[in-house]
Formats: structure tokens, sequence, C-alpha cells
């Protein structure tokens, strides 16, 4: 099995030179964005009881299906 890195050099050497320009300016805002660490929403919702499962369900499904479409360029 390939590690993470050698699949991520095989996609970049797919790429011609402007996909990999706008990838290396997409790595370079990842490197400045801060990592958050959370709690997952059932760990949360567990903890206090607010909602209960079919509620979370519900959200879940809504949430998936408002960001199935992916705006490629929207990082740019």
């Amino acid at each position: 099995m390939m590690t993470l890195s050698e699949q991520l050099i095989e996609q970049l050497n797919k790429m011609d030179e402007a996909q990999q320009q706008r990838l290396l300016n997409f790595a370079r805002i990842l490197t400045k964005t801060p990592v958050i660490k959370g709690e997952p929403g059932a760990s949360i919702a567990a903890a206090t009881g607010f909602f209960d499962a079919q509620s979370l369900d519900e959200m879940e499904a809504a949430i998936a299906e408002g960001c199935e479409e992916i705006d490629w360029r929207g990082w740019e």
C-alpha cells in the first residue's frame, strides 16, 4: 500500500503546470490555517442530552444534502 506522500506525488505528477501551481497555492493556504480541534457532535449531544437521535440524523442529512457541491475555484 502506498503512503499518503506517495499518493500525493502520484497525483501531482498527473497534473499540468497550472494545476500544480493551484495546488501549491492551496497547500500554502492550508499550512497557514490553524487546525481546530473539537468534539464530535454526537458526543456533545450525548453529554448534554440536548438533541435526540432523530434530530441529529435529520441535521446530518440536511448538512450532507446542502454540501454536495464543491466550488473548486472558491479557494483561489
